[in-house]
């Protein structure tokens, strides 16, 4: 919901920190690591949904449990989902 609302005011600077990211992702993204991230993904999800849930007070209870990206979806530089 706070995306939705926040869209035409944020969308811009949220998707050029994402490229940031990934940009910074492209250049320090060692073989090992990049296996690692396969590994651990779903882990590093929960944990990050841990996160977020306690940052929210539980606000955000609409969240996917499980991540519904791929890893290469998320390291791909143009990639953003389609309602975006």
């Amino acid at each position: 919901q706070y995306w939705t609302e926040e869209y035409q005011y944020n969308s811009g600077h949220w998707k050029a920190e994402i490229r940031g990211f990934r940009n910074q992702l492209k250049r320090q993204l060692t073989t090992n690591l990049y296996q690692f991230l396969e590994k651990e993904l779903a882990s590093i999800y929960n944990d990050a949904l841990g996160y977020v849930t306690d940052k929210t007070e539980g606000k955000l209870d609409n969240l996917p449990q499980y991540s519904t990206y791929t890893l290469e979806q998320l390291l791909d530089i143009n990639y953003l989902p389609e309602n975006l």
